[in-house]
């Protein structure tokens, strides 16, 4: 899987546009599914399910991985081609389309998050009297030249813990972790009056 694709055409940037769409494919970034499957986790008609990951297979977002045959019947496993998703310079004249793609892959992010928040174990947030969280938030000003410098910074830092997780494959003393990463422009301060 690759760590970034490029979105090119409008075609592609109009199917993650759809939020049910980003909601597959952030689900299939995560792990290879069934139709089925993804039926289940989000309760929906399996016709639904199919219909958008063929849009989402037609413009190169996921791919068949594998099929395997269960009481005769073929059951075909996709998975997302990239770990994310960003747009071509191309594609600027649709900032608009842009933004709206952005925003709805943020906000399905997040409610994994969430889902990952509820379903921790107890000791995720409190074990043998220290925290086993990290909780960040800050609102800065900042000129763009420096949150670019701050996201490449962050970037790196991923590029190093997935370095680290292929080294530990066969060591027994980890545990696993959810990490992430949000960054964008805002507005109004609320941590400041």
């Amino acid at each position: 899987m690759e760590k970034t694709q490029i979105v090119h055409t409008r075609e592609q940037l109009k199917a993650i546009s759809d939020p049910l769409r980003v909601q597959l494919l952030v689900l299939l970034i995560e792990k290879e599914y069934t139709g089925q499957q993804l039926s289940e986790i989000l309760e929906i008609p399996r016709s639904k399910v199919h219909y958008h990951l063929k849009a989402l297979e037609k413009v190169n977002f996921i791919q068949l991985i594998r099929e395997e045959v269960k009481g005769g019947t073929v059951q075909k496993f996709y998975r997302a081609v990239a770990l994310s998703f960003l747009p071509g310079i191309e594609l600027f004249p649709y900032a608009d389309e842009i933004s709206q793609a952005n925003r709805m892959a943020l906000i399905k992010t997040i409610d994994r998050v969430k889902e990952r928040v509820f379903n921790a174990p107890s000791k995720a947030f409190f074990e043998d009297d220290k925290f086993g969280t990290s909780m960040i938030q800050a609102e800065v000003n900042l000129t763009k030249d420096q949150f670019e410098k701050i996201t490449n910074k962050i970037n790196e830092l991923f590029d190093e813990i997935i370095l680290m997780e292929k080294e530990n494959k066969s060591n027994l003393n980890t545990r696993m972790y959810y990490l992430g990463s949000f960054g964008f422009e805002i507005t109004n301060a609320f941590f400041r009056e």
